[in-house]
């Protein structure tokens, strides 16, 4: 990875959405029941605007698909109807379609498949919030002038008309009388027409101020380190401005928030740390024995709306004197320069055991991916994993610019605490006041305690959104303990 040198500023102003930087589509890799089905969905830039919808399936009885984006506040039965989808011409398993997602905030597209074995759904969130403002080229507003001018002058000799030439038989020229009456209304009518023309002018302008006050801008976040007798401690306050954090936190893998802190200089370093939050709402955490210097931090969090978000900023990290943990979850890895992503490629996770990248040589940007690996010993045999956080494996993609950062897991970008507050909205288990009943998670210790293995060969749905150079951190559980392996990916 080349060495680099990022500004706070430009971290901080990074674009967010439903919890990615600059990379805004949302990938599922899942099931409508019994049906496989990989659904990625790209949120509009401008609200009201259109979703487009892909699906991958490999399954072969399947008659047809439909989507239906369902806002939080309406739930399913306040929905629109489902929107069948459009077969992909010679593409076999792939479907196509667009949603309208009409209001700013948290829908879930659902997408129902019907087939042999029934009628199945799949809830995937996103997030619908305005992020450009599309403006006028000087080309199409000098078109609208033209056109401007020419309905105005067609309405003049309307109503110049209208006041003489039909007020006249048919057979008959309109005298002097009559074309007085008419260039008198004309006289009237103009200026009624440049005050109709003014409000319109000042009516669009006070929506373009609207839309530009609600255009989504990133939480202002800040961090410290504050030096203690027990342990440095990692102390984050992110201020809401806009009421978009107004709605309460729910937990998600049984975390109020999952904290990523990379180094800025070399990203040699990389933390996934889980906070507790303060009443006052300041994210506390006990920061591990890591290198000083300054560090990117990224907070993922979810809340009842099924609202997903990251916050972003810097942190000085100074020296550390004591070895403490908080979260029992909590993971670090230093001095981790990334394994080249070749197929076949493996990164150590202990001294007999690596994780290989099974993918092939090559990543195109824009297309999608199933970037699979496995957990292997020495001889190249497969071994099994215990369940990280009730997933078979976390990975984290940062572009070397800082300029894309993601949180997958094999499912995809969704989170599995926003599909659990659709549920339960479509349920009705919500209280007069909007907010869930009791959501049921298990505490964070309990996820701690691997109850079962799995299989050491997993995938994450994704499409790298640009060209360039790539880290990418993937963390999976052995023998009670999380294993971080560190891969670098060039993007062509």
């Amino acid at each position: 990875m080349n060495r680099i040198g990022l500004l706070a500023g430009f971290v901080t102003s990074a674009i967010v959405s439903s919890a990615h930087i600059g990379s805004p589509d949302v990938f599922y890799d899942g099931t409508a029941g019994p049906y496989r089905v990989h659904v990625r969905v790209s949120p509009p830039t401008v609200v009201p605007g259109v979703a487009p919808v892909f699906v991958r399936t490999s399954e072969t009885d399947i008659d047809s698909i439909s989507i239906q984006p369902v806002y939080w506040r309406a739930g399913a039965q306040g929905a629109p109807t489902g929107e069948m989808m459009t077969a992909v011409a010679g593409q076999r398993g792939s479907y196509s379609g667009k949603l309208w997602l009409m209001a700013r905030g948290s829908y879930s597209v659902y997408v129902s498949v019907f087939g042999a074995r029934g009628n199945h759904t799949a809830t995937v969130p996103l997030m619908a919030q305005a992020t450009t403002r599309l403006g006028l080229t000087r080309t199409l507003a000098a078109v609208l002038i033209v056109l401007g001018l020419l309905l105005v002058s067609g309405l003049i000799a309307i109503v110049r008309a209208a006041a003489s030439d039909s007020l006249v038989e048919p057979t008959h020229e309109p005298d002097q009388v009559a074309r007085r009456r008419g260039s008198l209304a004309a006289i009237i009518a103009l200026p009624l027409l440049i005050l109709a023309l003014v409000g319109g002018a000042r009516w669009w302008k006070a929506e373009d101020a609207l839309f530009r006050r609600t255009m989504y801008r990133p939480f202002f976040t800040t961090a410290l380190v504050t030096t203690g007798p027990g342990a440095n401690m990692l102390r984050m306050s992110v201020s809401d401005t806009t009421g978009m954090l107004s709605a309460p936190m729910m937990l998600d893998h049984g975390k109020i928030m999952h904290l990523f802190l990379v180094k800025e200089s070399s990203m040699s370093t990389f933390v996934h740390l889980h906070p507790s939050r303060e009443p006052a709402g300041v994210f506390v955490s006990a920061l591990p024995p890591i290198a000083t210097g300054r560090y990117l931090v990224y907070g993922d969090l979810v809340l009842e709306t099924g609202a997903e978000y990251t916050v972003t900023t810097t942190v000085e990290v100074p020296e550390t004197t004591i070895d403490t943990t908080g979260d029992p979850d909590d993971s670090w890895i230093e001095d981790s320069f990334g394994v080249p992503a070749t197929a076949g490629a493996r990164a150590h996770l202990t001294n007999n055991i690596d994780l290989q990248w099974d993918h092939g040589d090559s990543v195109v940007s824009g297309r999608d991916v199933d970037l699979m690996f496995s957990v292997r010993d020495r001889k190249g045999a497969v071994l099994p994993i215990e369940p990280y956080l009730g997933m078979a494996a976390h990975a984290v993609v940062l572009r070397e610019d800082a300029s894309v950062f993601i949180h997958l897991h094999p499912m995809g970008t969704v989170s599995m605490a926003s599909q659990q507050a659709f549920a339960q909205r479509d349920r009705g288990d919500t209280t007069p006041a909007g907010r869930l009943g009791r959501v049921a998670a298990p505490p964070p210790m309990a996820m701690s305690v691997p109850a079962v293995t799995i299989a050491g060969v997993f995938s994450f749905p994704y499409a790298f959104p640009r060209p360039g150079r790539y880290r990418v951190w993937i963390q999976v559980k052995l023998a009670g303990k999380v294993r971080t392996a560190t891969y670098e990916v060039d993007v062509g």
